[in-house]
């Protein structure tokens, strides 16, 4: 019999509000030392069910450390019958995983490393100069959040932040990415 959680949703509204206007995201709250998991992250145990691997063996997965996780290949991505599967690999990948690592894409590894250290560098930024980017107006081409999702929903949030930027094409968008990830 699986238990319940009974949620007092004008706690977690409260609590969610709070957590919103501190503009903090979830670093702020390991930074600032909290001993305890605020309940607005915490999932009901019948959600918790272990998840074993697949069985079988694809020729799409690749292991690191025992995990298999899709990899889709992107080599001739510019033929229209490549593409078609391409796609389908993508579709499935995010529908059975949630991710998964594409190679063979063309961006060089110097570029993708100045990326990683970059938005590392945003999130260790103090959290009075992260607050300037926090919002859920998603409409913003840049944006810091840690809440995905419904607020009033009673669904548990993900316990990580998000530095989103879109795709900023013309050099006057540049100026919108935080300096420090330039």
């Amino acid at each position: 019999m699986a238990s319940s959680v009974v949620v007092d949703h004008s706690q977690r509204e409260m609590e969610i509000k709070a957590f919103h206007e501190s503009k903090a995201g979830v670093k702020g709250l390991v930074d600032a030392g909290v001993t305890k998991l605020p309940s607005m992250f915490i999932h009901p145990p019948e959600n918790l069910l272990s998840y074993s691997l697949p069985e079988e063996e694809d020729d799409h997965l690749h292991k690191i450390r025992g995990l298999q996780f899709p990899v889709i290949d992107l080599t001739g991505f510019d033929s229209p019958e490549s593409r078609k599967w391409v796609v389908e690999e993508i579709r499935s990948a995010a529908e059975s995983w949630g991710f998964f690592q594409l190679v063979n894409h063309g961006i060089p590894l110097h570029v993708m490393e100045g990326i990683q250290r970059g938005v590392r560098a945003f999130h260790e930024l103090p959290q009075e100069e992260k607050a300037k980017w926090y919002s859920r107006d998603f409409a913003r081409k840049v944006n810091f959040f840690s809440f995905h999702g419904d607020l009033s929903a009673a669904t548990p949030a993900d316990w990580r932040d998000t530095l989103s930027c879109k795709a900023l094409q013309d050099p006057e968008s540049f100026e919108a990415i935080p300096q420090i990830c330039r």
